[in-house]
């Protein structure tokens, strides 16, 4: 009797260690997978991007000290990508990103260049060591806050995503300095932070293909 307990607990315990290397296989290949997912996306939103760095004059390209924050721009009128590089040119400045009407992303400096976009003094809500140096920043086309599109918001979450930055590493230049409307950057920077655990494909299902249903800070 003894020798048949043994042989059954020897039995269920084979059988619980095959269950369990099935389900560690199985979670195995699912992060594999997830990974191979995140590293396609990855890929395909870097083969949609425009570089258009070489158009931008800023007096001084420097490295970044420490690209550790990210801060969200509305150009405050129309036009394309290159117009906006051209105005900024005029004016001694420079940033990494512009998002289109289209919801196009453009590099607009060389990687790893400091952009004169987010320096200031009248320091408001933002981390202290918020500065050029230690900040990338996206210039997104529109008038103010109220005309971002559902579009440039999903274009502005892949990015952020693209770019590997966390959820509380992104700012609206509105919460950088006094000087700036108050809404600079809210409804974009309000989505991310709402819904930070979402991938940029459920988001862009979520903004563009649902765009009738779209709520500015959901």
């Amino acid at each position: 009797m003894a020798k048949h307990v043994k042989l059954f607990e020897g039995w269920l315990s084979d059988l619980a260690q095959g269950l369990s290397n099935a389900i560690t296989g199985r979670q195995e290949a699912e992060t594999e997978d997830t990974a191979q997912s995140s590293e396609e996306w990855k890929n395909e939103f870097e083969d949609q991007i425009t570089d258009i760095s070489v158009k931008a004059t800023q007096p001084k390209m420097e490295p970044m000290k420490d690209d550790k924050y990210f801060v969200v721009h509305h150009t405050a009128g129309r036009g394309t990508a290159e117009d906006v590089v051209k105005i900024l040119n005029d004016r001694g400045l420079g940033v990494q990103w512009v998002i289109d009407r289209q919801g196009k992303v453009f590099q607009t400096l060389p990687d790893g260049v400091i952009g004169w976009h987010a320096g200031h003094k009248d320091q408001k809500d933002a981390p202290t060591d918020l500065q050029n140096q230690t900040a990338q920043g996206v210039e997104v086309i529109a008038s103010n806050d109220a005309d971002i599109l559902p579009v440039q918001v999903a274009a502005a979450f892949g990015l952020m995503k693209y770019l590997g930055y966390e959820k509380d590493a992104v700012w609206g230049h509105g919460e950088v300095t006094h000087n700036k409307e108050a809404t600079e950057g809210k409804t974009i920077v309000d989505y991310w932070r709402a819904n930070f655990d979402k991938t940029p494909e459920e988001v862009t299902k979520e903004l563009v293909d649902n765009a009738a249903s779209f709520s500015r800070y959901a």
